[in-house]
Formats: structure tokens, sequence, C-alpha cells
């Protein structure tokens, strides 16, 4: 039977992870971009992880703009910034569409998140040493700071992402089956010939899940629509301080050379919002949670 040829909105639906758990940013700005990349090099035998290793060199790029420190290098940082940004929603664009995903695709894909992360700061706080800013505090202070408010933003925002598609959605797998998911594909890729690559990111993963999954609390039960009509408006809320914002901020502050503008957002609204958002979430679980113990 001939397939139904999908319009260009339900193709790019099919590219995207379920739309509640993704950023404003992403669905209205990043993602129609990438949607357009995706388009233009569909046809072509690109896989994911070329697309994220690509990405990690625009990255390391951005980085290398930003630590020349004067306007018109931010300006390129904040454009290299925005494509590495685009190249990374691509990955798992085309991963969707082609159906070519992989578990190593996935653990690359976090690889390069890191990557980029730590050498576009690292320019940034460079760019800003070298620049003739003047800030209370040493700008390569200020630079980590952000950096380690931006790590705990996005691993905060992620795990009440996840938590929302595992209780409202049934869509992510605990920490303990990920770990028997990766441990199978580790016994079939031990059996193959080469691949060491692959063998290594595995086993690295399974180090890190492990770790995770002594330090992961225990899920609390709910009912599914109950924490669906619970949590729905507060997700959104969490993703505006999601990496994308966070990554938008920077390009707003990189193309107006005002790094108080990135500043301002993490260590102080996105740090008051967050604990905010964080006090009404508790109550909200601890309102709509299931009496067992099981």
């Amino acid at each position: 039977m001939k397939q139904k040829k999908l319009s260009l909105y339900q193709e790019y639906k099919a590219s995207l992870k379920d739309t509640s758990a993704e950023e404003f940013l992403d669905l209205c700005l990043f993602r129609p971009f990438a949607f357009i990349l995706v388009k233009l090099i569909y046809r072509f035998p690109v896989t994911p992880n070329q697309i994220s290793f690509i990405s990690i060199t625009t990255g390391i790029i951005s980085g290398i703009f930003y630590s020349k420190g004067n306007a018109a290098s931010f300006i390129y940082g904040g454009l290299f910034l925005g494509l590495t940004h685009i190249l990374d929603c691509c990955d798992g664009m085309v991963a969707r569409l082609k159906k070519s995903g992989t578990l190593v695709g996935r653990i690359i894909d976090g690889i390069a998140d890191y990557v980029n992360t730590i050498a576009i700061y690292t320019g940034l706080g460079i760019g800003l040493y070298r620049s003739n800013f003047e800030f209370p505090f040493s700008p390569l202070l200020l630079v980590l700071l952000t950096g380690i408010c931006l790590a705990v933003h996005s691993m905060v925002v992620d795990y009440f992402r996840n938590e929302f598609m595992a209780h409202a959605l049934g869509k992510t797998k605990s920490v303990q089956e990920e770990i028997k998911l990766f441990s199978s594909e580790l016994e079939i890729t031990e059996q193959m010939k080469g691949k060491y690559f692959d063998k290594l990111l595995i086993k690295v993963y399974l180090k890190y899940s492990n770790i995770q999954a002594r330090t992961t609390p225990r899920r609390i039960k709910y009912d599914s629509k109950e924490y669906y009509h619970a949590n729905k408006g507060l997700l959104r809320l969490w993703n505006c301080f999601g990496a994308t914002t966070h990554i938008f901020m920077l390009m707003l502050s990189s193309f107006l050379y005002e790094p108080v503008i990135l500043f301002f957002y993490t260590l102080g609204v996105a740090n008051v919002g967050m604990i905010l958002l964080w006090i009404i979430q508790v109550k909200t679980n601890k309102r709509i949670a299931l009496n067992t113990d099981t």
C-alpha cells in the first residue's frame, strides 16, 4: 500500500519531541530554522552523529570568536552559537525523520552539549577578561558562576521535563530501565568486531548512569491525568529557564555587546524565578501524590 505523503507541517511535527516538553524559543525560532536545514540535507547520506560532530566544530569556533573580546567578534560568536544550537536541534530531527537514531548517538549528542558549553563559556570568560568592560567582580568569576548556574538550571528543568514525560505522558524510562537498555546494547556491541569507540562510550555512560541511579530519589506515583493538568502550566514556566533561553540571552548579549544582560538574567531573574517555581512545584506534587508505598 502506498504511504501517504506528509505535509510540511506534519513532517515538522514528526521531527519534534513531544511539543509539551519543547521550549517555546525552540518551537518558534530554532527548530523551524533547523527543519529548513534538515529538508536541505535530508536526501544526502548525512547521519545524526556527523551533525553532532559538526556542531562541536561550530561550538569551538564560537568560543574562539568570543575569546577575542571585541564587539565584532562577539557578533560572530553569537551567530556561531545560534548555528551550533540549530545543528544540535538538527541531529535529533534527522534521527526521528529517518528513524536512524541509536543509543550511542544519544550519548554523542550529550557529549556535544558538554563540549560546546565548555568551549563557548571558556571563550566568553577570556574575551571579557581582555575587553574594556568594568565589573564589580572578576569577569572570569562572573562567567564561572554563570556557567554553574546554567548547568544547575538545565539539570533541574530537564528533571521536571522528564518527570512530566514519565508521569503525565508515560514516554520516558527510569534510570534503572535505561541501565538495562544500554547494558543489552553493550552485550550486542561486544560481540561485534571493532566498534571500540561505541563500546567505550556505552561503558562510560553506564558508569555515569549507575552513579545517577544511586543518587536519584525514588519516583512517587501519580494519576497521569491529574499530573498532566496540575503540571502542564508549571512545565511551561520551567521551560522559560531551560538551556535554550540561556542561549538566546547570550546571543542577545553578544549582538548588543552587553554581557550584563546575560548576567542579570542567569544570576538574577532565573535564580529567583526557579526558587519560587520550585516551592510551587513541591507543593503541587505533594497535593496530587498517590498514597502508596509501592
